[in-house]
C-alpha cells in the first residue's frame, strides 16, 4: 500500500505553507472543498492564509492564527492543536487534529516554509466528547448517589472472594483502630475478624447466610445483628444487604457487593414503641381491674349504709340500733377513706397532686399525729407514742402529705397489731438524710408478699379495713418529695415502715414555727347557750347540722350567701358554718361582706371542694378554717372548740 492511500485511510491531509506569500497549499487530490478552482499548475489545492483562517469556528480562529504568528516570528517550532473548521463544506463543522512546524528558514534564520498535516477526527472527538458528557454525568449520578447514601447512612462495600476482605470507602466508614486508609483510600477488614466482631447470639446465623450466599443456595441475604461498629466496647444495630454480581470466566464466584447501615436509633425506638404499647395494654388492664376494684370497694360499704340504715328505723333494741349505728359510722368512714384515695389517686395519675411547701415544727407535727393516733386505737394493750424526735427541728414540706404518709403507716399498724406497741418518729442519718418510720409488734409481713405491698389494691388480709391504696399513694408522695420509701419486717414480730427525706429540707436552728394566736372570742348573746349561725342551701345538710348541734347550741339558718350577712348583722353570732356554693351570694362573697363588719368572728367554711388550691384559697379569703365534706360531728364540735373555746 502506497503512503498516499495509508494517509487517506487514515484521512490525514499533508500541507505545506509558504510564509512569503501568506498562502496553504497540499495535493488537490486529498483536500480540496466543494466548488474549488482548478488545482495549480504542481497539483496543489492553493488558499490565501486569510480565507483558511475564515473556515475556523470562530471559537478556535484566534488561537489558530496566534499558533502560525509565533512560528512565523520564531517564537516556537512547532505546534499541536485540534479545532473545529469548515473546509470540506459550508453546511457542517469538522474536528481537525492540527499539527505543524517550520520545515525551511532563510540565510537570516527566518521560517520561509511550513509543513504540517491536518487529520479528520470528527468521529473520534464526537465520541471523546460523547464519552466525556457520560463520564460527567455519571460522576453527577455518583455524587448525588454518595449524598442520598450518606443521608441515609447507608454505607456500599464490597467482598474480594479471594483475598477473603471487604473494603469500603475509608471516609463513610472506619472502626477506630484504623488511624489511615490504605492506598485505595479504603478500609479493609478480612471476613473473620468482621463475624468476630458480631455479637455471640447473632455470630452463628450470619456465618450460616454468608456460606449460603456463597455456595449459592441464596441469591442475596438480608440480615439485621448487633455489632462492634465503632469501636470494641459498644455494640451497635447493623442491618446488611448483599448479592454477588461478578463471576470468573470459569463461572468461579469473584466478588460480593453489599450495603450496611447502622439502625441504632432505629431500634431503640422500637423498642420504645414497644414497651409503650406493652405499658399502654398494662394500662388498660389495670383500668379494668381499677374499675373492677372500685365498683366492690364501693358498694361493700355502700351497702352496709344503705341496708343498716334500713334496719335502724325497724329497730326497737336500744343495743342493737347502737350495733347497726356503729356499723353504719364504720363504713361511713370506710367510704370516705376510699374517696379520698380514689381522688388521690386520680391526681397522682393525672399529675396534677399539688404541694404546698412551707415551714413547720416537726414536733408539733408529731404531737399531732401522737394525740389523734391515741384517740384512734383506745386499746389498753398497745402503746402508742412518738419515742424518737429532736427540738427546734422545722421541716420545709407539704404538711398534709407527710402528715397523710405517717397516718397511712400508723393506722396500718393499728390494724395488725393486737398487743404491743406501735412506735414512731424521726432522727437524723449520718448522711444528714431525715429517717421516718412507724414501728409496731404486729403480725409482720410474709416475705413473698413484702416485694409488692406498695402495689395497689394490695391488702395482706381481704377481711381487714381499707381499700389497698394507701401505701401505693405514700410511695407516690415519699417520691415527689425526693425521697424513698420501704418496709422491713419479721414474719409473726412486726415491722417498721419508713421513708428518708433528703438532706436539707429539715434545719435545727431555733423553733420551727411561729407563735399561732388563738382568735378572740366573739361577743355571744346571753341565752345560755352559744348561738351558731350555719349558712347552707342544701336542707338535708342543714339537719345533717342541726342533728349534730342543737343539743349544745342556738342554730340560726341562713339559705344563701345574702341571707347570712343579713343574720349576722342582726344577731352577731359567736360563730359562722359558711357553705361556699349557695345561690344569690356565695361563701366567698358573703365572708368579704361579713368581714366589713366584723374583723375577728371566726369563719368556717364547709364545703365539697377538696383540693389544696380549694383549700389555700378558702384559708386566703377570710375564712379561720375549712372542713371538707362529709363532715363528722367529732370533727365539727372539735372545730368549733378550737375557733371558739369554752363555748
Amino acid at each position: 500500500m502506497s503512503l498516499s492511500s495509508a494517509l487517506s485511510l487514515a484521512k490525514v491531509i499533508p500541507w505545506g505553507c509558504d510564509v512569503e506569500r501568506d498562502v496553504f497549499y497540499c495535493d488537490y487530490d486529498a483536500y480540496h472543498p466543494d466548488h474549488a478552482p482548478e488545482p495549480d499548475g504542481h497539483g496543489c489545492y492553493v488558499v490565501p492564509m486569510e480565507r483558511y483562517f475564515a473556515g475556523v469556528h470562530p471559537d478556535y480562529r484566534q488561537e489558530a492564527i496566534r499558533m502560525i504568528a509565533e512560528l512565523k516570528e520564531g517564537k516556537r517550532t512547532e505546534f499541536h492543536e485540534t479545532y473545529m473548521v469548515h473546509w470540506f463544506n459550508e453546511r457542517e463543522w469538522e474536528w481537525v487534529q492540527v499539527q505543524c512546524s517550520v520545515s525551511r528558514r532563510s540565510v537570516g534564520g527566518k521560517p520561509v516554509s511550513l509543513i504540517g498535516s491536518a487529520q479528520r477526527i470528527t468521529e473520534q472527538k464526537e465520541t471523546e466528547l460523547a464519552l466525556l458528557k457520560a463520564k460527567e454525568e455519571l460522576n453527577v449520578k455518583n455524587a448525588t448517589l454518595s449524598s442520598v447514601l450518606g443521608i441515609a447512612h447507608v454505607i456500599p462495600w464490597s467482598g474480594d472472594l479471594k483475598t477473603g476482605v471487604f473494603s469500603c470507602d475509608y471516609n463513610d466508614y472506619h472502626h477506630e483502630e484504623a488511624t489511615e486508609p490504605d492506598a485505595k483510600g479504603e478500609y479493609a477488614l478480612t471476613f473473620d475478624r468482621f463475624f468476630s466482631r458480631i455479637h455471640p447470639d447473632y455470630r452463628e446465623h450470619a456465618i450460616e447466610q454468608f456460606a449460603d450466599l456463597i455456595a449459592g443456595r441464596i441469591s442475596e441475604f438480608h440480615e439485621v445483628y448487633p455489632i462492634h461498629w465503632y469501636n470494641d466496647h459498644e455494640y451497635e444495630w447493623l442491618e446488611t444487604q448483599s448479592s454477588i454480581p461478578k463471576y470468573e470466566i470459569n463461572g468461579d464466584l469473584r466478588q460480593l457487593i453489599g450495603s450496611a447501615r447502622v439502625i441504632t436509633a432505629q431500634k431503640q425506638m422500637e423498642e420504645s414503641l414497644r414497651i409503650a404499647k406493652e405499658e399502654a395494654e398494662r394500662s388498660n388492664t389495670l383500668k379494668s381491674a381499677f374499675l373492677a376494684n372500685m365498683s366492690h370497694e364501693i358498694r361493700t360499704p355502700l351497702n352496709a349504709i344503705v341496708g343498716f340504715s334500713e334496719l335502724l328505723a325497724d329497730a326497737q333494741d336500744e343495743e342493737e340500733k347502737k350495733e347497726y349505728l356503729n356499723i353504719i359510722k364504720n363504713s361511713n368512714a370506710l367510704l370516705l377513706q376510699l374517696v379520698g384515695d380514689i381522688l388521690d389517686l386520680s391526681k397522682i395519675e393525672a399529675g396534677t397532686l399539688e404541694f404546698s411547701f412551707a415551714d413547720h415544727d416537726l414536733s408539733e407535727i408529731m404531737e399531732e399525729l401522737e394525740r389523734t393516733a391515741r384517740m384512734k386505737i383506745s386499746d389498753p394493750a398497745i402503746e402508742v407514742a412518738c419515742k424518737e424526735r429532736m427540738p427546734g427541728c422545722t421541716i420545709h414540706t407539704d404538711r398534709g402529705h407527710l402528715s397523710q404518709v405517717m397516718h397511712n403507716f400508723i393506722n396500718n399498724a393499728a390494724k395488725f397489731t393486737g398487743q404491743g406497741h406501735i412506735h414512731f418518729g424521726y432522727r437524723k442519718l449520718p448522711d444528714d438524710r431525715w429517717y421516718f418510720y412507724v414501728e409496731d409488734t404486729g403480725c409482720g409481713i410474709p416475705s413473698d408478699k413484702i416485694d409488692n405491698i406498695f402495689g395497689r389494691f394490695v391488702k395482706l388480709d381481704a377481711k381487714a379495713k381499707g381499700t389497698g391504696l394507701g401505701l401505693a399513694i405514700s410511695k407516690s408522695i415519699i417520691e415527689r418529695l425526693g425521697g424513698e420509701i420501704g418496709v422491713t419486717s419479721v414474719n409473726g414480730e412486726g415491722s417498721t415502715f419508713w421513708f428518708r427525706l433528703p438532706a436539707g429540707c429539715v434545719t435545727t436552728s431555733g423553733s420551727a414555727a411561729e407563735a399561732i394566736e388563738s382568735p378572740p372570742e366573739s361577743p355571744c348573746p346571753d341565752t345560755g347557750q352559744p348561738t351558731l349561725l350555719i349558712a347552707e342551701d342544701d336542707p338535708a345538710n342543714y339537719k345533717l347540722f342541726e342533728v349534730m348541734l342543737k343539743k349544745h347550741y342556738t342554730l340560726l339558718h341562713a339559705w344563701n350567701g345574702r341571707e347570712a350577712v343579713e343574720i349576722f348583722r342582726a344577731n352577731r353570732p359567736c360563730m359562722i358554718l359558711m357553705d361556699i356554693k349557695m345561690p344569690e351570694m356565695d361563701g366567698y362573697e358573703a365572708t368579704a361582706a361579713i368581714r366589713e363588719l366584723s374583723s375577728d368572728i371566726p369563719i368556717v367554711a364547709v364545703t365539697a371542694f377538696a383540693y389544696p388550691e380549694d383549700m389555700r384559697r378558702i384559708l386566703s379569703s377570710g375564712f379561720n378554717g375549712c372542713l371538707p365534706k362529709p363532715v363528722s360531728a367529732e370533727s365539727l364540735k372539735k372545730k368549733i372548740s378550737e375557733l371558739c373555746p369554752g363555748k
